[in-house]
């Protein structure tokens, strides 16, 4: 018999995969054809960023790496790149350890923005210096600014949608022993 809390892992590793998979399913479907919109947010790194930080052990690091490698892949985008700075940051967040302290979704939103911007700026700093075409800074800091907007609405539907709460000192003190 599996212990429950091993198949609750599993399951929303699962639901992870199945979430990432949609959203780059939603992101190649040519939905709109009008040029000049503001870029959408990067809905993916939203629900990376949110479950790392409310429950690190159900999105380990080599799931992250996998989807977001398979996602350069599919937006063709320097394969591995985007996923090596998305798993650093993501392993950032993961240790962030606070002073001990319980985070406040305030400091967590400026946190992610940090984070957010710090691998967007290193991105374009690594493409520029390997001399490949980018999309206008303005184009990036758009994104930036709609991911940022849109991470509260993620983590809202994280936790009231799919049960992705915050631990609580047992629990993590519960999973930490097994």
């Amino acid at each position: 018999m599996v212990d429950p809390r091993t198949l609750r892992r599993i399951g929303y590793a699962a639901l992870y995969v199945a979430i990432c998979l949609g959203l780059m399913i939603y992101n190649i479907l040519p939905i709109d054809l009008q040029a000049g919109t503001i870029p959408g947010p990067d809905l993916m790194l939203c629900v990376t960023f949110a479950w790392v930080l409310r429950r690190p052990r159900w999105v380990p690091v080599l799931l992250i790496a996998a989807m977001f490698l398979v996602a350069d892949l599919m937006f063709m985008r320097p394969p591995g790149l985007w996923a090596a700075l998305v798993v650093l940051a993501s392993e950032y967040l993961r240790n962030h350890d606070n002073g001990g302290g319980e985070l406040t979704f305030g400091n967590e939103m400026l946190m992610v923005a940090a984070t957010i911007l710090t691998i967007s700026l290193a991105d374009r700093l690594v493409l520029s210096l390997l001399l490949v075409d980018q999309v206008p800074v303005r184009l990036t800091l758009l994104q930036f600014l709609t991911t940022i907007v849109a991470y509260p609405v993620v983590v809202l539907i994280s936790h009231l949608g799919l049960g992705v709460r915050k631990m609580s000192p047992t629990e993590d003190a519960l999973e930490a022993r097994l």
